[in-house]
């Protein structure tokens, strides 16, 4: 589907849906797309260099991704490293408003989706950022973000009324995440 435009490719995916869910018969779908396979798959195999990663629904891979690839792979998603100490997320010298207890202690990677945030007043335990860039994608917001200075981007929607003007200050907490440790820990 790769080669056709972004209407004939939704019309052809619901088409191909519409014959699976009509006659029945198991059909094996191989794509890099994600979003093709969230919406066509009953059931998704992630692979990674020939390796399987995750088995499941559309929803598990999405929703309950089991490692840093299929977080990253699946969907869009941000990536910050953070450290845990205690249960507690932490990023750089303070901590996030955030609580794990299936995490070891030391060097993590916490991930969340644009999408699953809300927006916070003030920064006792949130993650703050810097407008780095913003843009209208259909009905909401894209906007990236430099957390800690300019060393880590992010990218988080909001409201299309948002007015996210370049260089202010936005302070967020994800409120759908998973915290990931380090191999090396």
């Amino acid at each position: 589907f790769g080669a056709l435009d972004a209407q004939v490719r939704r019309e052809l995916r619901r088409w191909l849906r519409e014959i699976h869910d009509t006659t029945g018969h198991t059909t094996v779908f191989v794509t890099h797309d994600q979003e093709e396979a969230l919406e066509l798959a009953d059931r998704v195999v992630v692979m990674s260099q020939g390796r399987i990663e995750q088995v499941g629904t559309a929803d598990d891979a999405y929703d309950r991704p089991n490692s840093p690839f299929v977080y990253g792979f699946i969907g869009d998603s941000s990536t910050l490293p953070v450290r845990v100490e205690n249960g507690e997320i932490w990023l750089a010298d303070r901590t996030v408003g955030l609580q794990v207890n299936d995490v070891p202690d030391g060097n993590a990677s916490l991930y969340f989706r644009p999408h699953d945030i809300t927006l916070l007043d003030g920064c006792g335990g949130c993650i703050a950022g810097t407008v780095a860039t913003s843009r209208r994608v259909a009905g909401t917001r894209r906007v990236e973000l430099e957390v800690g200075g300019s060393q880590h981007r992010v990218e988080i929607e909001l409201p299309i009324e948002h007015v996210a003007a370049e260089r202010s200050r936005i302070a967020f907490r994800p409120t759908r995440w998973k915290v990931f440790p380090d191999a090396q820990d």
